[in-house]
């Protein structure tokens, strides 16, 4: 879809994502919002409950990408390119709403794993544009945040869904907290994998604000904290790299 028509779709798709999570909590569908589904399947990897206003930044993100691809001087073919996955993005968020809320938590991981990769796509998209200006605020930075929160919800929604099978981390020959610090390890490497690659620096610090709120929410449990602990380092690591090698060569 190109032009006008690509612009009113991707604010038309953005605003139904924006209602949908706002009935998510008001009403909530189902009779089931988010915290109390999550509540309900209690793991090592959740994060505090503070750490979830990163959707706001988010959703304001979302509003700020569909409000610039719609304003008359980006109607060329230069934005059609990020209809797809933009498009995508919002209609797998409100699938993984309805099929979470629903307790169809089989059905949420491969939905929340093809909003991962129509975030990835997004996020590749976007860079390719080489955004320059405004396009770095209102396109790359609400990309990244995204996809670097979806990042970690992934892992968490996977987590919970094996809790809701009954595979929990001493299932698996894994206590619970050690599970958790495995968790946030990994994410940090995915962290420094995009400082490396693309010097993203929002990505990163979404990463330790939920490092923090996964301490936050376990304070008491030294393999978690440990855990969160090497995985900031890692990052803060990355982040050194990362601007040791936009330095200019002498």
């Amino acid at each position: 879809m190109t032009g006008i028509a690509r612009q009113v779709t991707l604010v038309l798709a953005t605003l139904l994502t924006l209602i949908m999570n706002y009935l998510s909590n008001a009403l909530p569908l189902f009779g089931n919002s988010n915290k109390e589904v999550s509540d309900a399947l209690p793991n090592a990897f959740t994060p505090a409950g503070l750490t979830f206003a990163v959707w706001g930044p988010i959703f304001l993100g979302l509003l700020v990408f569909a409000v610039y691809q719609a304003l008359p001087a980006q109607r060329g073919e230069r934005y059609d390119r990020l209809f797809w996955p933009f498009l995508l993005g919002n209609l797998l968020n409100v699938s993984w709403l309805l099929a979470f809320q629903s307790l169809n938590f089989a059905l949420s991981v491969p939905v929340m794993l093809a909003l991962l990769g129509s975030l990835v796509w997004l996020y590749l998209t976007v860079r390719d544009l080489r955004p320059q200006g405004a396009e770095v605020w209102t396109l790359q930075l609400p990309s990244s945040i995204y996809l670097a929160w979806i990042s970690v919800a992934t892992i968490a929604n996977i987590t919970a869904f094996l809790v809701s099978a009954g595979v929990t981390g001493g299932a698996l020959g894994i206590s619970a907290p050690v599970w958790s610090a495995l968790l946030v390890v990994i994410a940090a490497v995915i962290g420094v994998f995009f400082l490396t690659r693309f010097h993203d620096y929002a990505f990163a610090a979404v990463l330790l604000w939920a490092f923090y709120g996964v301490y936050v929410a376990r304070p008491d449990a030294a393999t978690v904290v440990t855990g969160v602990a090497v995985a900031a380092v890692i990052v803060v690591l990355g982040a050194l790299l990362s601007l040791r090698g936009r330095r200019p060569l002498m």
